[in-house]
């Protein structure tokens, strides 16, 4: 088969010619510009919306409308890499449990039946003690959906996330890190790792600071510890996990805080009210039967 000139006329040798019209940097660059941030921006917006359709998967919300009007139009991305960093270096042992309680919300889906893997420094267990087994069950991840490895050096940790990722074999990774190790290159494979293995990585960093580094996440989160609050029928009880959040980052979503509670027997998050009368978040516990009307009255972006 021979190939013919594409711009072959109709009659004879004649040949169609297009007009080239000059590139004009002054002039054309600006509109230029403004077009490609333009389609960024639907990309980013519609490439979760894509992956849950593809997927056939629900959502990865994490149950608070508060929060998840947040999110991008999908929620967080399923099959995508995330990092959540301590505000201050007291606050790594929080920043541990909200993560956790991100990849349970991961693990709530009916549809998944993969376990979650978590990948610890040495360094950070002789810091920070060991997982505990007992503590786990009662954040709600069941022993039978648990992994846990211990590794010695952060470049055997994130080949390890890295190689659990493409497998497919679990479907979420938690991992300790340093934006030392954890660059921007070295999240971009994550992030193509979680892609194809259709599994979430949640990078927990070990220093406060760390999201002012660049990475490749597509959100990014800061937490600290927050006092807990009592049961009201017992006021020297201990109460649920709290956390002061922030999203400072999110594709297709926008930034915002809050101070949240994990209830472990639902796999939810809550509003902390924080005052009396509820100052602090008019619509604490939103995700209760009995949900406020008004929305949360903490700083959002």
């Amino acid at each position: 088969m021979r190939w013919k000139p594409a711009l072959q006329g109709a009659r004879g040798r004649e040949t169609c010619t297009a007009a080239i019209t000059p590139f004009r940097p002054s002039e054309d660059l600006p509109a230029l510009l403004d077009t490609l941030r333009a389609h960024i921006a639907r990309l980013e917006k519609s490439g979760s919306q894509f992956e849950a359709h593809k997927a056939g998967a629900a959502p990865w919300l994490t149950g608070l409308a508060a929060l998840d009007r947040h999110l991008p139009v999908q929620g967080l991305q399923r099959a995508g890499l995330h990092d959540v960093s301590p505000l201050a270096s007291g606050d790594q042992p929080a920043t541990m449990g909200f993560a956790l309680a991100l990849a349970l919300r991961r693990l709530a889906d009916p549809q998944e039946r993969r376990p979650l893997l978590w990948c610890r420094l040495a360094a950070q267990e002789r810091e920070h003690g060991r997982l505990y087994g007992h503590g786990l069950e009662r954040l709600g991840l069941s022993r039978q959906r648990f992994v846990m490895v211990s590794l010695r050096k952060s470049a055997s940790l994130l080949w390890t996330m890295e190689e659990a990722l493409k497998s497919g074999a679990v479907a979420a990774v938690l991992g300790d890190a340093d934006t030392v190790q954890a660059d921007l290159t070295v999240t971009r494979r994550l992030s193509l790792a979680a892609a194809a293995g259709k599994s979430a990585a949640i990078l927990i960093f070990t220093r406060a600071g760390a999201s002012a580094a660049a990475t490749a996440s597509h959100t990014r989160w800061v937490a600290a510890a927050a006092t807990s609050c009592s049961p009201p029928d017992d006021a020297l009880a201990v109460g649920p996990p709290c956390w002061h959040i922030e999203l400072i980052r999110a594709r297709g979503g926008r930034p915002g805080a809050w101070s949240l509670e994990w209830h472990h027997a639902q796999s939810r998050f809550s509003l902390v009210s924080g005052l009396s009368g509820g100052a602090l978040h008019p619509g604490a516990d939103q995700g209760g039967p009995q949900a406020a009307a008004q929305g949360p009255a903490l700083r959002t972006g």
